[in-house]
């Protein structure tokens, strides 16, 4: 496999994105030209060398808008919900409040933002997936459950706008976050297949085998689509939110998760709509400086630190913590984490 190259434009403000940033450009045709060329490093780029670069431009800056990205995020995290064996989990959680969606979503959309920005092979990227990983394995997950939550990553920024008769991503692209999301899962010690289709082809089969009403799971989706609403669509207009989420989601998920079905001509409406923003973004994209972070770090502030980040029972929980786990595991294990503890110290 070919050794992915990151390009350097960008990479300093990338690092440095904490603050709410600036609210105004002095020469607003400067800012166009700005995002306008960010088109242009995109065409130049290579999915199958440069995955990680196509991503972070355009998950941060071509559709970095705090709307879509948890429109996108909620859907998927109902389709979570539809799994028989994650949605026990995701109710009791094990520990802390279960139904504390705006932080859960926060959290989450900032791990993201941090592996969009860091990648999978940097020091800072390995303890970022650690300690995320560290957190997870107090759960007794299958292994099968983190594989179709990586196949999430990966493609339901295609399935949604399928679903509504549209394209949002091209293919250059769409293949980009597959190869990302396929490294960083291989990083983590998930399994995932070589090319696309196959994996797409394993996602919908395991849906089709486990996706199961649950006492939780409708539970679940009210609340997390409640945080939506609360965001972006308040008071009267919180009907119009579900709407839209409704509308990009298959029949299949929401029977699952207890929601009923939206009319054909709403799921129109939402994909012209949807049809309409993509082409608008390409036109200008949504910002020409990275919008990984900034979006989801209300609680945090300017203290972005992924080492932080999490539910408060999870503070304590460092990467160590599952290199010494997996330490334990064989020798050849014990002495690759007694050497990325030298090389954090």
């Amino acid at each position: 496999m070919n050794t992915p190259q990151t390009s350097a434009a960008g990479s300093t403000s990338d690092a440095s994105e904490t603050g709410p940033g600036p609210r105004w450009w002095p020469n607003p045709f400067k800012e166009l030209k700005a995002r306008r060329a960010i088109n242009d490093r995109l065409a130049a780029l290579d999915p199958e060398t440069e995955f990680h670069e196509i991503s972070k431009l355009v998950v941060g800056r071509v559709f970095a808008d705090g709307f879509f990205n948890d429109a996108l995020f909620t859907v998927a995290y109902w389709r979570q919900i539809a799994v028989r064996t994650i949605a026990p989990v995701l109710h009791q959680s094990g520990r802390g409040k279960t139904y504390e969606t705006t932080k859960r979503v926060d959290d989450t959309l900032l791990f993201f933002g941090f592996m969009y920005r860091d990648g999978w092979q940097t020091r800072a990227a390995g303890a970022t997936i650690d300690r995320l990983a560290a957190i997870h394995e107090r759960f007794q997950i299958p292994s099968d459950d983190f594989r179709y939550t990586l196949s999430g990553l990966c493609f339901e920024a295609v399935r949604i706008p399928e679903i509504l008769g549209c394209q949002v991503l091209n293919d250059g692209e769409a293949r980009a976050l597959f190869l990302f999301w396929r490294e960083v899962g291989r990083r983590w010690g998930i399994d995932v297949p070589e090319e696309q289709a196959a994996f797409r082809a394993w996602m919908a089969h395991y849906e089709e085998t486990t996706y199961t009403r649950t006492p939780e799971g409708p539970l679940l989706a009210t609340a997390m689509a409640d945080d939506f609403c609360k965001r972006f669509f308040p008071g009267p207009l919180k009907r119009l939110g579900y709407t839209v989420l409704r509308c990009c989601a298959d029949d299949h998920l929401l029977d699952t998760v207890g929601q009923p079905h939206p009319s054909q001509v709403s799921r129109r409406i939402i994909g012209l709509f949807v049809r309409a923003y993509a082409a608008f973004r390409r036109w200008v994209p949504a910002s020409s400086s990275a919008q990984l972070l900034r979006p989801w770090n209300r609680e945090y502030g300017e203290a972005l630190d992924p080492m932080t980040v999490g539910p408060d029972w999870a503070r304590k929980i460092a990467p160590e913590d599952r290199r010494r786990e997996k330490a334990g595991q064989c020798p050849f294990a014990a002495a690759k984490a007694a050497l990325h503890t030298t090389e954090d110290a």
